[in-house]
């Protein structure tokens, strides 16, 4: 099974990959948005406050400005965070800078800002591991089928493959390429390689970041369907055949025997969002390498 060094390890600068800590074989906690349930998601005092409660790693999403900045933020509809009427991609990062991303979840964090993805690593830096979610941007249903249509048979990847399926992305014009490159841009800027973890629903955004920046650690985020019984073993097999290091899966996906599949194949698994403390423990003794949560404090008191 794939463990979790240390993160003295990874403070130190040391190549590290995500899985349990060696000395209790305990789940690592990821403050899903930041300290999410006490301070407005996405934000850097979300993001302070998961360092400051002990949380090893924090989780951030990003979406692409119409000036090509990486912004972080979860929804691309502003309303929701921000009660402005508009899409992050409509909108300059000067323009994004404007809003008040803290008033909806309290009148103690108005004026707080949307963070670009360079501040938020910037913060995190030496301090606290960051998930990197790479939002999924683009319809990209046209362009899966084209891949499927390359990939057909395949069960591993060679470098034929990975540029006929690369070439594809790029002819598509997605979105998603944009968003990732700059992501990607803005992760090696900070060099912070060994301290940020990638993870994305978009199948172009796993492929895309295995295949550019190998240096990354690349998660594929994912869940079944009950009324798609082919989503799970498409979702496993696509992962699998771009290599990528883990599958972090909504909790309700979970069951022993899939957690057990996955350390089999040599990949951690994290489950997303677990915040009642009965589900934390049920986690952590089924094994699972990762719990994303937005109470870290909670999480990392019920583990250990």
């Amino acid at each position: 099974m794939i463990k979790y060094l240390p993160f003295i390890l990874l403070i130190a600068g040391c190549s590290t990959i995500p899985g349990k800590t060696p000395e209790a074989n305990l789940p690592i906690i990821i403050a899903h948005r930041g300290a999410s349930a006490y301070a407005p998601e996405n934000t850097l005092a979300a993001f302070e406050l998961a360092a400051e409660q002990g949380a090893p790693w924090y989780e951030l999403d990003c979406h692409l400005s119409k000036d090509g900045v990486a912004v972080v933020i979860h929804d691309g509809d502003l309303e929701r965070t921000t009660g402005v009427v508009g899409q992050v991609r409509d909108k300059t990062l000067d323009e994004l800078k404007t809003l008040d991303a803290g008033t909806w979840f309290s009148p103690d964090f108005a004026g707080e800002r949307l963070p670009t993805l360079a501040e938020a690593l910037a913060m995190a830096k030496g301090r606290i591991g960051v998930y990197v979610e790479i939002k999924n941007v683009a319809d990209d249903g046209a362009l899966m089928q084209q891949l499927a249509d390359v990939a057909a048979g395949a069960t591993t990847m060679d470098d034929a493959l990975r540029d006929a399926m690369i070439s594809k992305v790029e002819a598509s014009g997605t979105r998603n390429l944009a968003l990732t490159r700059t992501a990607i841009a803005d992760i090696r800027a900070q060099h912070m390689e060994n301290e940020v973890v990638v993870q994305s629903f978009s199948p172009v955004v796993c492929l895309v970041t295995r295949a550019e920046a190998p240096e990354l650690r690349v998660e594929f985020l994912g869940s079944d369907d009950k009324d798609d019984p082919t989503r799970w073993p498409r979702f496993i097999a696509f992962g699998r055949l771009v290599g990528v290091a883990g599958f972090n899966i909504h909790h309700e996906s979970a069951t022993p025997e899939r957690i057990a599949d996955f350390h089999a194949h040599g990949e951690t698994v994290a489950v997303w969002t677990v915040d009642e403390p009965a589900l934390m423990r049920r986690y952590r003794e089924w094994g699972v390498d990762g719990l994303i949560t937005n109470k870290p404090d909670v999480a990392l008191a019920e583990i250990r």
